[in-house]
């Protein structure tokens, strides 16, 4: 990022390829849209060209990127609809069933699709803190530098979302 701060924008593309599937996977995670987390993902490389000066070195340039591209999640929530729409069944592409393990793939994407829907149930907070830390592994001190709180904030964000999670992954069971 200091080399793109002193005018050598072809390290953003560097940048871009070390970073874009995990932002990509936390917007998609917040989204819950291909798409729209697509375009996240363009306008947070845009926005970090458009502030490069704010990064200022002193903590590691993966909580600078997150911490914008959590404000630039924001913005977009607070500008339209709530965490977005969830995909319709006409916009699941079909598959055939020719793989040997296709019940076990149908199975593992029914459980994600159940876990995104009960993570679409949280409050925003509770979903973000658990996306950064189970889907994108970072620790509590890092959600909580990202987040601007305190790291025994997230852990109770984390905690009350876990159990949130599980009585809303039970009850639909039933």
């Amino acid at each position: 990022m200091r080399q793109v701060q002193n005018g050598d924008f072809n390290k953003l593309g560097l940048l871009y390829e070390r970073h874009h599937r995990a932002l990509f996977a936390y917007f998609y995670r917040c989204t819950s849209d291909k798409g729209k987390s697509e375009d996240l993902v363009h306008n947070l490389f845009m926005r970090l060209l458009k502030y490069r000066n704010g990064f200022t070195g002193r903590g590691q340039f993966s909580y600078w990127m997150f911490a914008t591209a959590r404000n630039l999640w924001i913005d977009e929530y607070r500008r339209k609809d709530p965490i977005g729409q969830g995909r319709t069944l006409a916009q699941i592409p079909e598959t055939e069933d020719t793989a040997p393990n296709a019940y076990h793939h149908l199975e593992q994407s029914e459980r994600h699709e159940r876990l995104r829907k009960a993570l679409d149930q949280l409050t925003p907070e509770k979903k973000e803190a658990i996306v950064l830390s189970r889907f994108n592994g970072l620790k509590y001190a890092e959600i909580a530098e990202i987040a601007q709180c305190t790291e025994n904030a997230i852990k109770s964000r984390i905690q009350r979302g876990l159990i949130e999670l599980k009585d809303i992954l039970i009850n639909s069971e039933s």
